[in-house]
């Protein structure tokens, strides 16, 4: 048997003897083939790593040569393939794979707690470390062509992360002082990771060496700055102010900050106190969360594996049956096995609209201290940063009242160490390796026992025969036996007779357990009938609308009155306790909420319809008025044929309006209320206006999943009403919320069936758009004649309707096509055109947008300095309008412009804020684009250290944004970094990557 050891120089050894290899051709095939293990190394790859791209006639020949020589050497590990060869090579015949499995090892140990075993194995692994990774091999070729230098570069990072849990669990054990030498070494070798920083600081201060600590943050802080002007991260900068503060905390042994959560999730409602009859199923179902498997004594062996995916626990029964409390009490039993923290989620799948398992993975990477700006659009991409969030992390996740599979499977993690407990009204048997529990209703025992918790031993023992009564008329349900014990409790005066006699009526069971609703209710009928007869009508239209928050103009549009005479109304509800103020806004408490909608089904019906018209109206007015201010964007076009409420001043208005991108954003969830409440009451005409003005702003703000949420809804209504030009409107809107999405398919479809739509209207304006949009998808998705066409068409539209903004945007269109085609010359054309245009109407964000893509243009034929002078254009655009995102664009261009015309420092200056300005909105392409960018400027520079430091960056971004193509270009040249670090300075050549397109949506596509 063969191994091979690539953790450091080159070693092969056979039969129990060292093999020297002597030939750098042959050393370098076994290396490629190395990096390769396993998998197919194609032919051509090793004959660019032998001669680049001029091999020589003979170099097929050469290969099968070296090969068959290593064969002499390695036997039949290296068979021929189709196209190559492929080392076939077991687990433990190579270091670098059991550096893999050895790490992997620790890394459990650590999470189960066993530090000191943990420790032993960490060092064990990185004891099969020699030196650099093939140290000594050089590849006479390109390395880049086999991504040598990628791989490398990879196995690299891997062992700085072992590094880093390895201190992580030195520190956890108390062990200081002895990780003093190793954080220092580590410092100066990686003087730009922080985290190795923060660690150090930590032994330091923990050792009784405060002043050295903060001697290591002012040094690392004047590194960041030189080299990257940059300041250190938050984690870094609070490590340094607690040790500032001498913060007793840092003195108790646990892992380094920069790898803690700041405070575990602890989500879980309290527990009951009366919890009856079921403890010993609760300590059950925690056992099986709390169930890790059983692990051999040796971890390093296979025979007993841990468990490959975490426990899940499903409680399914009749509405009632107690499966949340349950839930609850188990989750409190299991908590002290999951130090991680504890998340609780209601999926209001019964009794309500489930909540979304997109909007749901949404608040949980909240809960998780996940950015809102950061946090992905799309369904799959938000369940795989969750995965990636509990990952090496022990969680309890309770999913409570969950609808059904499709809506759970996203929301389950990966981690075994996690585990998850669900409750349903139906069974969940399409969700694989669950543990199904059936929850019934009590026996009667059980549910003697819960009364016996209301209202005391004494009074069941000596009312025995009508509790029974009254508990066999609750059919022993746990949540009627708790409301009726509540009403016995509450009139100890009654006899459970009289309660059970009340429950014989089958007809008005329902009436009679309802105790704390009538309660409420009486309470708030008090309340109502102190109101005066206006202020009646303003509760019962509150009712009809039926939102939790309002804005302040609410009552204004519902009674029709001048603003300041509406808000005193509404200031006297707030007075009777009916109403809470907010900033600009009032809120309903769900139980007032539920009395006024009870109190407006007795008012007439075609009066609650006017009123709620109005008030979708006053939100079409303001919505407009927003849009318009802000600029409006790229996509243009509505047909306003609903009705507009507006009884405020001008004053008035403009105070509402000041900044209208705030106030979009304050009311956001507003809006989005508003627009569901006139689809649920019928008034499409509303809703879909609504819905298509908002959709424009989400698209700008990028609020994708309300985009969504507010197009289905009104599309719905649409439909249910026959209301063709609606939904002729709002398919186009869907088709470009998944054209933002990269879903071309979809977006295809929503345009085609659009389209017919407007044709069957004779909706001209809508056609010109749908086919605009439809060119975009087509381009987007490689099928350039299908988007001539309809760019085509729609510029003839626009020219017959006299439409020059249209036109303008059509002439983007076309440009854009022309240039992904390759055909600058008629791209320029476009685009010139486009611009002007934009220009003749003042349309800013046209502007912005024509400029930006015809510099990257007139970039590509060498008109650098024009190019230059346009950029700067849009970018001062972008900036006074407010358009961070497209500032960063433009940056991000500016820098890759300096970077190939190389003039290094400048491209440092403009890609360190793209960095900043992408991060600043969430925009995680474009940072890292402008990362990846940043990178090859230092590279060019010859500053190693920010090179490597900006790159290592790029890998976790690519990652999380799934962008394969990106990762390998900045592992590459991070390759690329630590080959060069130690040969002198030198500028370098950077790689010369041409500029992506740009744009939000467009500009990012066109």
């Amino acid at each position: 048997m063969a191994r091979y050891g690539i953790l450091g120089p080159l070693e092969v050894t056979a039969a129990g003897q060292r093999v020297t290899l002597r030939s750098p051709k042959q050393r370098a095939v076994l290396a490629v083939l190395l990096v390769h293990a396993n998998r197919v190394t194609p032919l051509d790859l090793l004959l660019g790593a032998l001669w680049r791209d001029d091999p020589p006639d003979t170099a097929v020949g050469q290969v099968q040569t070296l090969v068959w020589r290593l064969r002499g050497v390695l036997g039949e590990a290296i068979t021929t393939r189709p196209g190559g060869y492929q080392l076939t090579v077991a687990p433990e015949e190579l270091d670098a794979e059991m550096f893999a499995r050895t790490a992997a090892e620790g890394a459990e140990l650590a999470r189960a707690g066993r530090l000191v075993e943990a420790s032993d194995r960490y060092d064990e692994s990185l004891a099969l470390w020699r030196g650099p990774v093939l140290s000594d091999v050089r590849l006479p070729g390109d390395p880049h062509t086999v991504g040598f230098h990628a791989a490398v570069a990879e196995l690299t990072e891997q062992r700085l992360a072992v590094e880093r849990d390895r201190i992580d669990v030195a520190l956890a054990l108390g062990r200081h002082v002895e990780s003093i030498p190793r954080l220092h070494r580590m410092v100066r070798d990686e003087p730009l990771r922080e985290e190795f920083r923060e660690r150090l600081m930590l032994a330091l201060h923990r050792a009784g060496r405060r002043a050295e600590a903060l001697a290591v943050y002012r040094q690392g802080r004047q590194t960041l700055v030189g080299e990257l002007g940059l300041e250190p991260g938050d984690s870094l900068q609070r490590l340094h102010r607690r040790i500032l503060d001498d913060d007793p905390g840092l003195h108790v042994s646990g892992p380094a900050p920069a790898r803690t959560a700041a405070v575990p999730v602890a989500q879980l409602p309290m527990d009951v106190a009366d919890f009856v009859g079921r403890d010993d199923l609760a300590a059950t179902l925690a056992r099986k969360l709390t169930a890790t498997g059983t692990r051999a004594s040796n971890p390093r062996t296979t025979a007993a594996r841990p468990p490959a995916a975490p426990p899940i626990v499903v409680v399914s029964g009749v509405a009632g049956s107690g499966k949340t409390t349950l839930a609850v009490r188990v989750g409190h039993l299991a908590r002290t096995h999951f130090p991680d923290g504890q998340l609780f989620l209601d999926l209001r799948g019964s009794g309500g609209e489930p909540v979304d398992p997109a909007a749901a993975l949404g608040r949980i990477l909240a809960s998780l201290g996940e950015d809102p700006r950061a946090v992905p659009a799309g369904l799959d991409d938000r369940a795989a940063r969750f995965r990636a969030r509990t990952a090496g992390r022990r969680m309890l996740v309770v999913l409570d009242n969950a609808a059904g599979e499709t809506q759970l499977r996203p929301l389950l993690p990966a981690e075994p160490g996690c585990a998850v407990l669900v409750t349903a009204r139906r069974r969940l048997t399409a969700l694989p390796g669950t543990h199904q529990v059936d929850l019934g209703v009590f026996t009667a025992q059980q549910a003697l026992d819960l009364l016996r918790h209301a209202i005391g031993d004494r009074r069941v023992a000596t009312e025995h025969a009508d509790c029974v009564r009254v508990a066999e008329r609750c059919g022993h349900l746990p949540l009627a036996i708790r409301i009726a014990g509540a009403r016995l409790a509450a009139r100890p005066h009654w006899p459970a007779g009289r309660l059970a006699d009340q429950l014989a009526d089958e007809h008005a069971r329902l009436d009679v357990l309802r105790t704390a609703d009538l309660a409420v209710r009486s309470s708030l009928a008090s309340s109502h009938q102190e109101l005066d007869p206006v202020e009646r009508q303003l509760l019962r239209l509150l009712g009809a609308v039926d939102l939790p928050r309002v804005p302040e103009w609410t009552a204004a549009a519902l009674l029709d009155l001048p603003l300041p005479q509406a808000q005193e109304l509404m200031e006297r509800l707030v007075e009777a306790r009916l109403v809470d103020a907010e900033r600009n806004a009032y809120r309903l408490h769900d139980l007032v909420r539920a009395y006024a909608r009870e109190l407006s089904d007795e008012y007439p019906a075609d009066e609650t319809r006017a009123a709620l018209g109005r008030f979708v109206g006053g939100w079409l007015t303001l919505a407009d008025e927003a849009y318009r201010r802000t600029g409006g964007g790229f996509r243009r076009g509505t047909a306003g044929t609903g009705p507009r409420w507006s009884r405020w001043t001008t004053a008035e208005r403009d105070a509402l309006l000041a900044d209208p991108v705030a106030w979009f954003e304050s009311c956001r969830g507003m809006l989005s209320g508003a627009v569901r409440r006139a689809a649920a009451a019928g008034l499409a005409e509303p809703a879909w206006n609504l819905a298509n003005t908002l959709g424009r702003l989400f698209e700008l703000r990028e609020h994708l999943d309300d985009w969504r949420g507010t197009t289905d809804a009104a599309l719905d209504a649409c439909v249910a009403a026959g209301d063709d030009t609606g939904r002729a409107w709002l398919l186009r809107s869907l088709g470009e919320l998944h054209l933002n999405l990269d879903r071309l398919d979809d977006a295809l479809a929503c345009f085609d069936a659009a389209l017919a739509g407007f044709d069957q209207l004779g909706e001209r304006q809508g056609q010109a758009l749908v086919l605009r949009a439809a060119g975009t998808a087509h381009r987007l998705g490689g099928h350039d004649a299908e988007a001539m066409t309809a760019l085509g068409r729609a510029e003839a539209i626009t020219v017959e309707l006299g439409d020059r903004r249209g036109r303008a945007q059509v002439l983007f269109g076309l440009g854009a096509v022309h240039r992904t085609a390759g055909r600058p010359g008629p791209a320029e054309a476009a685009f010139r055109q486009a611009l002007g245009i934009f220009r003749q109407l003042g349309d800013r964000f046209g502007e912005a947008y024509a400029s930006t893509s015809l510099a990257l243009v007139l970039a590509g034929h060498g008109a650098d300095a024009d190019a230059l002078r346009l950029l700067r254009r849009a970018l001062a655009l972008c900036r006074d309008l407010g358009y961070r995102r497209g500032a960063a664009i433009c940056r991000g261009h500016l820098g890759d412009l300096y970077l190939r015309r190389g003039e290094y420092d400048r491209a440092v200056v403009e890609l360190t804020r793209a960095v900043d300005g992408s991060r600043r909105v969430g925009d995680g392409i474009g940072e890292l684009i402008a990362r990846r960018r940043l990178g090859e400027a230092y590279l060019a520079l010859g500053r190693w250290e920010a090179a490597r430091s900006t790159l290592v960056s790029c890998l976790a971004l690519g990652r999380e944004h799934g962008d394969d193509r990106e990762r390998e270009r900045a592992l590459s040249l991070l390759g690329e970094a630590r080959a060069r670090g130690g040969a002198g300075s030198g500028s370098g050549g950077a790689v010369d990557a041409p500029p992506t397109a740009v744009t939000a949506s467009e500009m990012r596509a066109g």
